[in-house]
């Protein structure tokens, strides 16, 4: 049980480390390709949108099935708790890119608008003005991400991927011990609980030293 829950919490934050730094790239791009955007961009805005709604549309367990070859030729093998950090990851990235896209969007044009004014570079503008100011509701969104990806890393147990609902399947389900389903269950709703009561107070406090700054 206690390496089962390491082994969720090592996928789990792993993937959440990998995807949210390619998701920044990538909400960043689709949020500033689209009209009125630091770099208006049609064709690749309409690219970028395509793909992250593809790949937001495909259940876990076939994305995890579809990327067996992937994951194998990257990692060496396709099961195990390390090779499912690679679909986590993949299947993280589409859904973490469009809440950093609608949270960039956000920004009103008057800032933006001031900062041109000033001189300021469109990198700049992006660093400095727009994830600056949204660092808590990215906050937010790493945390969301994160208790998505916990719910994935249950399923790909499904597929011998280790971690809670690889323990619950092996020595739960096939022995018909509905004990050890249950307390893979309870622990995993107490770790998405801690996380989520965790992230809110950490939201909560960006927030209010947001305002004190502005005040």
């Amino acid at each position: 049980m206690l390496n089962a829950t390491l082994e969720t919490i090592y996928m789990s934050l792993v993937s959440l480390v990998i995807s949210f730094s390619i998701a920044m790239i990538i909400g960043s791009l689709t949020s500033e390709t689209r009209p009125g955007g630091l770099i208006p961009h049609k064709l690749l805005n309409f690219v970028l949108n395509r793909l992250i709604d593809i790949f937001r549309s495909i259940p876990f367990i076939l994305l995890v099935v579809f990327l067996f070859p992937f994951t194998r030729i990257l990692i060496g093998t396709a099961i195990g708790t390390t090779a499912m950090i690679v679909p986590l990851t993949i299947c993280a990235i589409p859904f973490e890119a469009r809440l950093i896209e609608e949270i960039l969007s956000e920004v009103p044009n008057s800032i933006i608008e001031a900062a041109k004014i000033d001189g300021a570079s469109n990198l700049k503008i992006l660093i400095r003005i727009k994830w600056a100011s949204k660092v808590p509701y990215l906050v937010n969104a790493i945390g969301i991400t994160l208790i998505n990806i916990i719910g994935y890393s249950a399923m790909a147990g499904v597929v011998g991927g280790g971690g809670l609902g690889n323990y619950a399947i092996v020595y739960g389900f096939q022995r018909f011990n509905w004990e050890v389903i249950a307390q893979s269950v309870i622990i995993i709703v107490l770790i998405v609980c801690t996380i989520q009561i965790i992230n809110n107070l950490l939201v909560r406090f960006l927030l209010r030293r947001i305002l004190c700054l502005k005040h």
